[in-house]
């Protein structure tokens, strides 16, 4: 079986259980071509002459910049979807020879292109939050609009609809935004319709198969509130606020005409970071306590205990409405012919037709698993 999938913007190829990065020529010509363009130009905003005329200019690595969001399965290969700097992109590439040049489908400033999913001939992708149909020339249609943002987008099994995740933005004296639910888009008719939603739980990464069952991932919902400080708590910090307003003030003055900061030990550019166990980051906007989860699975009898929490759940719908979770703790998953096919963050794994589980490899979070020919 060969699989292909995403972990933190890059490419990986799993072949028979052996994995291997995949190399990206689009973004590395990006990364190349702005940091020599920097390069040329770091004279004019650097050195004493440019800190007293207050030009100073630090260049990030462009490589930095580029991300790659989604990837679905082609002929001789697959299509990706990235984001460098400021451009959006599509690329076909040829998964057996992976330094061959890439296939050009589209590119466009200020879009950003993240999920996609292809079939006969078309695309459907999320540019900038919303649903869009692609032709393999580049052309497209934007579907959907207004205050939502969708995702995970996927050609259903069984007819032209398009599924997909949706979130509805809300105003009522704050800023949110609705649990996420899943929708139907029929781009002939013109049509939407609402499948699934629930008040208490996130519902992302619809598909379905050709005898009629639908299947997601379910979350607990985290409402997204600014949080808002007492009165009194500001009240109190005010005078601290203050000075130390006017001691950053200062010390950029002090930068910009001396050339030094006031602080002997404080670097140009240094901020305040919070160093984080390599076990707890944040996943999808929310903080992943890595270590405590797989603790926590294990202690529940999970054979292969995932990095996510039990409450991230691997759900099937059937035509009757009944329903079975497959599996707990499942960052991602897709078809194969031999079974479905799920990440737990730190693993590959095949839920077998029969239902018996066998880890393919390890890897460490692998998103928007597909299945090359």
């Amino acid at each position: 079986m060969k699989i292909a999938y995403l972990s933190k913007g890059a490419m990986y190829i799993c072949n028979n259980g052996k994995v291997s990065q995949l190399p990206c020529e689009r973004a590395d010509k990006y990364a190349d071509t702005v940091n020599e363009i920097n390069k040329n130009k770091a004279w004019k905003h650097s050195g004493r002459g440019a800190e007293f005329m207050g030009a100073v200019e630090h260049y990030e690595d462009a490589s930095k910049n580029t991300h790659i969001f989604g990837i679905t399965p082609v002929d001789n290969g697959f299509l990706y979807s990235a984001v460098f700097g400021e451009m959006g992109a599509i690329y076909r590439k040829n998964a057996d020879v992976p330094k061959a040049p890439e296939g050009h489908i589209y590119t466009g400033m200020n879009s950003r292109i993240s999920h996609i999913c292809f079939r006969d001939g078309k695309i459907a992708a999320i540019m900038n939050d919303h649903l869009a149909v692609f032709d393999e020339r580049g052309d497209y249609d934007e579907i959907t609009d207004g205050p939502s943002a969708e995702s995970y987008p996927f050609w259903s099994a069984d007819d032209n609809r398009i599924l997909c995740s949706t979130v509805g933005f809300v105003m009522d004296g704050y800023s949110g935004v609705s649990p996420s639910s899943i929708i139907a888009v029929d781009t002939e008719a013109g049509r939407m319709d609402e499948l699934f939603a629930e008040e208490e739980n996130d519902l992302i990464k619809p598909k379905n198969d050709s005898d009629g069952n639908y299947y997601f991932i379910r979350q607990p919902y985290k409402e997204s509130k600014p949080q808002k400080e007492p009165i009194l708590k500001s009240v109190l910090l005010f005078p601290l606020r203050l000075i130390k307003a006017i001691v950053g003030f200062l010390n950029a003055f002090s930068v910009l005409f001396g050339g030094e900061p006031l602080r002997k030990n404080q670097q140009r550019g240094d901020v305040k970071t919070k160093n984080k166990s390599p076990r707890e980051l944040y996943f999808e906007g929310r903080l992943l306590e890595a270590e405590k989860n797989e603790k926590e699975n294990a202690e529940s009898g999970d054979k292969n205990p995932s990095i996510l929490p039990r409450s991230r759940v691997l759900v099937k719908k059937a035509p009757d409405g009944s329903e079975t979770v497959i599996r707990k703790g499942v960052l991602d998953y897709t078809f194969s012919d031999e079974g479905i096919v799920y990440s737990n963050g730190k693993e590959i794994i095949l839920i077998e037709n029969g239902g018996e589980e066998k880890v393919i490899a390890k890897a460490s979070f692998a998103d928007n698993l597909i299945i090359l020919k």
